[in-house]
């Protein structure tokens, strides 16, 4: 029987479908929400056509949720990429990424943070992803990452006192899937103390050693 449940929100992005079949693997009722169409993934036990950046629908979507199955774990994995030159970038640019990376993640941090509240226990993690260090045209989305880590360090302080911890995932690039996954599961299902933190995936191939 399963006892945990885990939202997994951008599902059908890579590190969504590498953690839904880890947590899917490891026993967990695993919910996803994705933009993109119907479900045709077997380790999604349940499954929301949503857009992130709408908060009514975000709100909607994970009352719907705890309406079957309380979260336990909410990993917001959705995300979105944006290569351009600080010069030739428009506001409309930055406007657009950072309501999906920051306002996303505000949404549904809003969204399912007072159930875990109410309930004295939760997990909040949200994916951000260093691309500070790549070469090329990655201004947008390292300043989005940056935001996000102020935005859940703050959160994580603001929740602790009520048992949900809030941490960020912060993934190298390129990503190493399962190493990812298997990060969030510790968070998930393990630890007890974490919050308010930036955990950091970065590898030797984030580096510069390269892979032998």
């Amino acid at each position: 029987m399963k006892t945990k449940t885990i939202l997994i929100c951008g599902c059908k992005g890579k590190v969504g479908k590498a953690a839904a079949q880890l947590f899917s693997s490891r026993g967990w009722h695993v919910a996803g929400l994705d933009l993109a169409g119907e479900n045709a993934d077997e380790h999604l036990d349940t499954y929301i056509s949503c857009d992130i950046k709408k908060t009514e629908a975000v709100m909607k979507a994970v009352a719907n949720l705890e309406d079957i199955h309380p979260l336990d774990v909410v990993f917001n994995a959705a995300g979105a990429e944006l290569r351009t030159g600080f010069e030739d970038t428009a506001i409309s640019h930055w406007e657009e990424l950072l309501n999906t990376i920051l306002g996303g993640s505000a949404n549904i941090c809003k969204a399912a943070g007072p159930y875990m509240v109410k309930r004295n226990a939760g997990k909040l993690l949200l994916l951000s992803s260093d691309y500070s260090k790549m070469p090329g045209d990655q201004i947008l989305n390292a300043a989005a990452a940056g935001t996000l880590h102020g935005f859940a360090k703050s959160l994580g302080v603001e929740l602790a006192p009520s048992n949900v911890l809030v941490n960020a995932v912060f993934a190298g690039v390129p990503f190493d899937l399962e190493g990812i996954a298997e990060t969030v599961y510790f968070l998930a299902d393990k630890d007890s103390y974490t919050a308010a933190q930036v955990v950091s995936i970065c590898g030797k191939n984030q580096v510069g050693g390269g892979s032998k």
